[in-house]
C-alpha cells in the first residue's frame, strides 16, 4: 500500500492527531490522514476497483471520497473528489482517482488530508503473523 498523496501521516494540530487510533474526544480514529495540498491528485494506494462514492458526512454532501476493493483489503477514502468515469475499472496501486479537497474549510486550522481506512481485510494475508 502506498500514500495516496505521496506525503506523510498528519500530525498534531488543534484537531488532534492523523495516526491510527488517535483519541478523538469520545471516540477512536479509525484510519490514517495523509498530509495533502487541497486540489493535488489523489492516487490509488492498492491495485483494486473504485466501487462507488462514500461519504464521510450523511448530511453535507460537500465532501466526499470512494470505496475501493482490493485483493485482500476494502478501503474508503475521504475528503477528494473522485474521477467516477473510473468507477468500476481495475486500476493499478499509483493510478490517479481525484482531486484532493480542502478540508480546512470545514475545520479551520486542521492540516488539509485524505483519510484513508481500512473497512475490512481478508485473515488469510496475515495468517503467519497470528501464529
Amino acid at each position: 500500500m502506498i500514500s495516496p498523496t505521496k506525503k506523510g501521516i498528519r500530525g498534531t494540530d488543534g484537531f488532534g492527531s492523523g495516526s491510527y487510533g488517535a483519541r478523538r474526544g469520545d471516540h477512536i480514529h479509525k484510519g490514517v490522514d495523509y498530509i495533502c495540498i487541497p486540489g493535488q491528485m489523489v492516487v490509488m494506494p492498492i491495485a483494486g476497483v473504485i466501487l462507488r462514492e462514500a461519504r464521510p458526512y450523511a448530511k453535507d454532501s460537500r465532501w466526499s471520497g470512494v470505496l475501493i476493493k482490493g485483493k485482500n483489503a476494502e478501503i474508503k477514502m475521504f475528503y477528494l473528489s473522485p474521477d467516477k468515469t473510473l468507477f468500476g475499472q481495475n486500476l493499478n496501486e499509483g493510478a490517479m482517482i481525484g482531486i484532493a479537497q480542502d478540508i480546512s474549510k470545514k475545520y479551520p486550522g486542521i492540516t488539509p488530508h485524505i483519510h484513508l481506512e481500512i473497512v475490512s481485510i481478508n485473515p488469510e494475508i496475515v495468517k503467519d503473523v497470528l501464529k
